[in-house]
């Protein structure tokens, strides 16, 4: 067993804020653990009411390589760890395990913050490596669907929910079976974790059995102008996108795949939504956490779109992130809670399928109250 470390250094520069930086690498043959510390200069959180100094998010691509929507994606923890390890069993949370194939691997570093006079890094690659060990290519794929529950709902149909929330493999303080289990004690039928950029989080769901709730595969796809949710898929949507023609790319990739797509918390600090001639996506998060916080300016954006003509579906998600979020005033799954109503037995698809149809009423807390509408021409979602 052989130990081979490589020092990456250099600095960036203001005008190279939200942009991605790739960083190669050689993985040699007999590769078994990937070990990577990174540090930089004026380190600040990424909070956006934070400034004056540098946030840099970090990930890893592999030897299929680094094309837009096509790379080999193995990573991501944004600015919340100080480094990352992947071997053939294991992986930090964010990361997939599996095979390290030889050939040309990518640190991504992404500039989400560069202060105005620069930002200095180190990137430590450290490689580890076993005689007549040969890598195979089979490369981690995509988790095509989660554990069925035996659930019952209590309302057949009307199911309560939650779309929005996060875990240790992004920048959560929860592991995934604790968020679950809170999903459960609010009394919700369904549940989708949207961690930021990574589907390690599916491959952790997957090797359950019943974990008393629906689960829907999720990621939220984190740019640095406007988040968009993803259910429905296993596949890993790219979030390097720096303008709007790739972000209509991205949503034609995941939508092609099946899946339901979201912009999420157009509003101050939510981050705001950039991509103003953006098309294709299903929904718009018009309730954002707790409603006092700016939700009325998310709904604004939404109704704006209504009376262009736009049928986009309104929704809802928490954001719950962190145990402490659940003190006064509480944030929480369910918080607030999105109903869907289904004419089919209840699943992902049958969920993910309502929400397209538009199907969906948004209520404060899962006890509710939430408004149904019928007409006797139409149910909600339909056109009079």
């Amino acid at each position: 067993m052989t130990e081979r470390t490589l020092v990456l250094e250099g600095n960036f520069l203001p005008q190279q804020e939200t942009t991605y930086v790739h960083l190669p690498f050689e993985m040699p043959e007999g590769a078994t653990r990937l070990e990577v510390e990174y540090s930089y200069s004026h380190r600040i959180g990424s909070d956006p009411f934070l400034s004056g100094g540098n946030t840099i998010d970090l990930g890893v691509f592999d030897a299929r390589g680094i094309e837009f929507l096509n790379a080999g994606f193995r990573g991501w923890s944004g600015s919340e760890r100080a480094g990352f390890i992947i071997s053939e069993t294991e992986a930090t949370p964010g990361y997939l395990a599996g095979p390290l194939p030889p050939g040309q691997w990518n640190v991504l570093l992404g500039l989400y913050k560069i202060a105005s006079d620069g930002c200095s890094y180190r990137v430590a690659i450290t490689i580890t490596t076993e005689t007549n060990h040969r890598s195979t290519l089979e490369f981690p794929t995509p988790i095509a669907n989660l554990p069925a529950s035996a659930l019952q709902p209590r309302n057949r149909s009307w199911l309560r929910g939650e779309l929005h929330c996060h875990t240790l493999h992004s920048d959560g303080d929860s592991g995934v079976s604790d968020v679950i289990k809170l999903a459960r004690s609010r009394g919700l039928d369904f549940l989708a974790i949207t961690d930021h950029n990574t589907i390690s989080t599916q491959r952790e769901l997957a090797t359950m059995h019943d974990s008393g709730i629906i689960l829907i595969r999720g990621v939220e796809v984190t740019t640095f102008q406007g988040h968009l949710n993803v259910w429905g898929i296993g596949d890993w949507v790219d979030f390097r996108v720096q303008n709007v023609e790739q972000m209509n790319a991205a949503i034609h990739f995941a939508v092609e795949r099946g899946a339901v797509t979201a912009c999420n918390h157009p509003k101050p600090f939510g981050p705001p939504w950039e991509f103003e001639h953006a098309r294709g996506y299903h929904a718009i998060e018009v309730w954002n956490g707790p409603w006092y916080v700016m939700n009325q300016m998310s709904l604004d954006f939404w109704s704006e779109r209504l009376a262009r003509g736009k049928r986009i579906v309104a929704i809802g998600g928490s954001d719950y992130h962190r145990v402490s979020e659940l003190e006064q005033p509480p944030r929480a799954p369910g918080t607030p809670t999105t109903w869907v109503k289904l004419s089919e037995a209840a699943s992902e698809f049958a969920i993910l399928h309502a929400i397209r149809q538009g199907r969906v009423s948004l209520s404060d807390e899962p006890d509710g109250p939430f408004l149904e509408l019928r007409a006797d021409d139409a149910e909600m979602g339909e056109v009079l």
